[in-house]
């Protein structure tokens, strides 16, 4: 299998955007996070916030200029994206698109929007990706680091020839490139990061936590030895897997361990949980879950209302809250 290849720092002209202003849309995680980036990049950045809100201040008390999304939208030639999914495409249709001109470029951090057809582009504009692989605050604290995180860029639209040396640009600037960029599309990134965040980093590992750790309750095991086993030495084991490979983690852990965790691990994560996969990713693919999200949003989260006070309540939340707190004041 051909890899794909890895752009860097040294593939990337930073100033294909250091002579343009760069409009941020939303100051949440993301867009604090890329605003201060490309700030501290040299390149000349507003944010464009709706009129009332509460993250102004906080965007003025970082250093940068902000202004309503309709004027910089008019007063910007790359415009990002960065506010919620299930919102976006409502501030588009309203707030966006009657002030698009000519050989502006629109770039988003993710793909659903486009991938599911809630923001449809007029032709005369580029639309490109710029991926960051984890949260704001991580894109934040690895540039002040001088490091960065990885992530993928991509090119939906191409009105001006080089939306993808755009992109690299862009990627750049806020750090990404300092790691690698890999080309990707706009589905394939939409349909992906939805699928490793379901089954695995917000769905699979803290489900399999949570029922482990009751396992052990309903065993009369002690509540603390039970947590420090499966909760807070996850982070060890994903430190050494995560920086060389499992057959690095293998190598390191006792040879009691690495057998006991292929023969039962093959017994847990069966046949039957990946078929529940294949489920999911078609539910994916074939956006019988961007309707049902879209449903849950426009009806005001019931769902999703009830399940945060449910998980509030699981086991686990509080002896970690306490566990955590007192671990740190020892410090």
């Amino acid at each position: 299998m051909k890899l794909p290849k890895i752009f860097k720092d040294k593939d990337a002209d930073l100033n294909l955007i250091k002579n343009k202003t760069i409009g941020i849309i939303g100051f949440g995680n993301q867009g604090r996070a890329q605003a201060l980036n490309l700030s501290d990049s040299g390149i000349g950045v507003k944010v464009g916030l709706r009129e009332g809100s509460s993250n102004w201040q906080s965007a003025v008390e970082s250093g940068l200029k902000c202004e309503s999304i309709q004027d910089l939208v008019g007063n910007c030639e790359l415009i990002s994206l960065l506010i919620p999914d299930q919102i976006m495409g409502e501030v588009y249709s309203k707030l966006i698109a009657p002030h698009l001109t000519e050989g502006q470029t629109l770039l988003f951090s993710h793909g659903y929007n486009i991938h599911y057809k809630m923001i449809q582009p007029p032709e005369f504009i580029n639309v490109i990706m710029a991926a960051p692989s984890g949260s704001g605050s991580e894109v934040r604290k690895q540039f002040k680091l001088g490091k960065g995180i990885p992530g993928l860029i991509a090119v939906h639209q191409d009105f001006s020839g080089n939306s993808f040396e755009l992109a690299l640009s862009y990627s750049k600037a806020i750090g990404l490139a300092r790691m690698g960029v890999f080309e990707s599309t706009f589905k394939e990134e939409t349909e992906t990061d939805l699928f490793g965040e379901q089954m695995i980093l917000t769905g699979g590992i803290p489900k399999l936590i949570q029922s482990a750790y009751k396992v052990l309750l309903e065993a009369n095991y002690n509540p603390v030895t039970a947590w420090f086993v499966c909760y807070y030495e996850l982070k060890t084991i994903v430190d050494m897997f995560h920086s060389k490979g499992f057959e690095f983690m293998n190598n390191a852990i006792s040879d009691t361990a690495e057998y006991g965790g292929i023969t039962r691990g093959n017994r847990i994560i069966d046949e039957q949980v990946q078929n529940e996969m294949r489920i999911a990713l078609k539910e994916i693919q074939s956006g019988k879950f961007h309707k049902e999200w879209m449903k849950e949003s426009e009806s005001g989260y019931p769902n999703l209302k009830n399940m945060r006070k449910e998980e509030k309540q699981n086991p686990i939340e509080k002896i970690s809250k306490h566990l955590l707190k007192e671990l740190c004041e020892n410090k």
